[in-house]
């Protein structure tokens, strides 16, 4: 006898339902291994000159945030509590992330590391960048072997 579509439709919806739960209750579970939780949202703009760089961060501390520039890679790591639940409470939806977060975000272009500066305000970082003169070319005088 085979089976009814609305068997396994039926079936297939109970399936992305359990998938869904687990996902919303059992919210991170690449935090059991040490990696990061979540990653903030972030815009890279760049000019020939200079680049600035978004993060939404609502809700993080500008105490838990720390930006570090290793060659072309500007890398922002910090985190972000979750709010204490009132007792008897659960969550009914879970959309929120908290926990570390890591970005790296690539640079077209080395950085020069005494220009950078970043602020916080209203849950955006920003961060502005000046690009690192290319070193000018220079002619080489090619001399001629002596004899020996």
């Amino acid at each position: 006898m085979a089976k009814d579509p609305d068997d396994t439709l039926e079936g297939l919806q109970r399936e992305v339902e359990r998938l869904f739960h687990d996902l919303v209750y059992h919210r991170h579970p690449a935090t059991h291994f040490g990696e990061p939780s979540w990653s903030p949202p972030a815009d890279l703009v760049v000019s020939p000159t200079s680049a600035r760089v978004l993060l939404e961060l609502a809700g993080v501390p500008r105490e838990r945030v720390r930006v570090t520039l290793r060659g072309r890679t500007l890398e922002i790591t910090g985190r972000r509590e979750p709010p204490s639940e009132a007792r008897g409470s659960h969550y009914h939806r879970a959309e929120i992330y908290f926990g570390d977060f890591r970005r790296a975000i690539e640079l077209p272009w080395d950085a020069d590391e005494k220009s950078i500066e970043a602020r916080f305000r209203d849950g955006m970082l920003e961060i502005e960048l000046s690009r690192l003169p290319a070193a000018s070319a220079t002619d080489v005088a090619i001399k001629e072997r002596g004899r020996g």
